[in-house]
């Protein structure tokens, strides 16, 4: 029993080398197979996605072979259509340089004709231009006489509205006529007429009727000369006084009697002494001599006065004007009765004339003259003036 349970241990103890090694080989040999699997994992993966891009660039291969093949085909097509419209394009071209040809010979026809019309052209508008300025220069002859003569109204004459209406009557030729050179005459034309119309109005019509009344009272006014005293004048008013006196009662005081006897002699004695006795104011003593027919020269010297201050109101000689009324006023009460009633209307009218201005500052037509001869041509000028 001893034995065998030392024989049990030791075979027990004997085999368990041999395990070791086998197993020791088995541990040696099972790593290995593990370690070759184990370095190489993502082999697997890469030959998948190897495979995947040549699959795929097998198929854009395929497509790009195939879109190849279209554009192949679409040229091909493209270019047969290229073909024919190129085929067609000729023979359109050979069509149209044919109709070219027939329109060149067409158009050197119309050409021709083109220039005949415009040589026709030429020559009318050279006629029109022609008489156009003749027109023209006829129209501003005339405006320039039209010019002078409102030019010489207004400096010799003095008279503002005959100017005026030269002034406008020329204007409104100017605008007739409707040129564009005419622009700068109109112009100096209407800054003519805006000074005229500013300028303060004298009524000349109205002194001209004043002064022609003037000189129709001169032949109503009694002369100086002939003027009686007050109690000749009324006549028998001193007798008819006298006879005027009552005669006293019979049973008068005596003083009365006497009275009414006195008053008579008196009376008579008073009238006799006026007519020999005169006291009057006489500026010009030599205005008593003046006789019937010296009186009547008076008049017409007055008149003739009048009618020379009316040419001087009209030429706007203010001078003249002055000189002739103020003689008129010295001669009225110097030969005439002042006290006489026509002689006072005479001596108010003539005052109403004389306060009257007639001293304005005129101006000139100058600028609208140079105007116009500045576009008058220098032989229409010449010959205008002439």
């Amino acid at each position: 029993m001893t034995a065998s349970e030392n024989a049990s241990p030791a075979s027990a103890q004997g085999p368990a080398p041999n395990d070791t090694r086998s197993a020791t080989e088995r541990a040696g040999r099972a790593p290995k197979g593990r370690t070759s699997s184990r370095s190489f994992p993502w082999l697997g993966t890469v030959l998948a996605f190897a495979l995947i891009v040549i699959v795929v660039l097998a198929a854009a291969l395929w497509r790009q072979q195939q879109l190849v093949d279209a554009i192949g085909r679409e040229s091909a097509r493209r270019f047969n259509e290229i073909d024919s419209f190129s085929r067609d394009a000729q023979a359109r071209a050979r069509q149209a340089l044919s109709i070219s040809q027939g329109n060149t010979d067409k158009l050197a026809v119309l050409e021709s004709k083109v220039l005949e019309s415009q040589s026709q052209q030429a020559a009318l508008e050279q006629l029109y231009q022609e008489l156009s300025r003749g027109e023209d220069e006829w129209t501003l002859i005339e405006v320039e006489q039209a010019l002078s003569i409102a030019a010489q109204q207004l400096q010799l004459a003095g008279n503002v509205q005959n100017s005026i209406a030269a002034l406008q009557v020329a204007d409104a030729r100017l605008a007739r006529a409707d040129r564009p050179q005419f622009t700068a005459v109109r112009r100096a034309i209407a800054q003519d007429l805006e000074r005229l119309r500013g300028l303060p109005s004298v009524d000349v019509s109205g002194l001209v009727v004043k002064i022609d009344q003037l000189i129709g009272l001169l032949d109503r006014l009694p002369l100086l000369a002939g003027v009686q005293p007050a109690h000749e004048a009324d006549g028998q008013a001193a007798p008819a006084a006298a006879q005027a006196v009552q005669a006293p009662a019979a049973d008068a005081p005596w003083w009365k009697r006497a009275i009414a006897w006195w008053e008579p002699l008196r009376n008579g004695f008073l009238g006799d002494m006026r007519d020999l006795i005169r006291i009057r104011r006489i500026d010009k003593p030599d205005a008593l001599l003046v006789s019937p027919e010296q009186g009547a020269m008076v008049r017409e010297n007055l008149k003739l006065r009048l009618l020379n201050a009316r040419l001087a109101l009209l030429s706007r000689q203010e001078h003249a004007w002055r000189a002739d009324l103020d003689a008129v006023g010295q001669a009225l009460p110097a030969y005439f009765d002042a006290n006489a009633p026509a002689t006072r209307n005479a001596q108010t009218l003539l005052r109403q004339i004389r306060e009257t201005d007639i001293s304005i500052e005129l101006p000139n037509l100058n600028d609208s003259l140079a105007a116009v001869r500045s576009v008058l041509p220098r032989n229409a000028v010449s010959g205008a003036q002439r």
